[in-house]
């Protein structure tokens, strides 16, 4: 079951990273313009992605994040193993309730950012947070 787990949380990590590797290359996908997916997955005004570089590094961490599970299948006691798990789990968790805050909505105010947010964003990073914990736990209980 655990390496189920593992599958899905590197596909569901994975996909994330690819995406930012197409915007990194310039893609605009899923929009028809740079100015349309900023708005739809920036949310704070501006017209422009973010620069290469930066969408390149969190294509990177993310490539890390999705590898991790199957570098944690069988470690998962070793202390540093569990600890950059659950600070994985940790990160994820942290994104999907910050997206519900007040403070966050404040500031994210952008259309259709704010709405695909509260929808889809911040749940699916709970459920990346959730999914981490679940594998630390089916380790744990071999």
């Amino acid at each position: 079951m655990t390496a189920l787990m593992a599958l899905l949380l590197s596909i569901g990590v994975g996909a994330i990273a690819v995406i930012h590797v197409m915007w990194g290359l310039g893609s605009h996908w899923p929009e028809a313009s740079e100015e349309a997916l900023a708005r739809s997955v920036v949310g704070d005004g501006r017209r422009r992605m973010p620069p290469s570089w930066q969408c390149f590094l969190v294509a990177l961490v993310l490539v890390v994040m999705a590898l991790w599970p199957w570098y944690a299948l069988g470690r998962i006691a070793e202390p540093a193993v569990l600890a950059g798990s659950y600070m994985i789990a940790g990160i994820f968790v942290a994104r999907g309730i910050a997206g519900f805050s007040h403070r966050w909505r404040a500031h994210f105010t952008i259309e259709p950012f704010a709405t695909r947010n509260r929808r889809y964003y911040s749940p699916y990073c709970l459920l990346l947070g959730v999914g981490y914990i679940a594998l630390v736990a089916g380790e744990l209980d071999k």
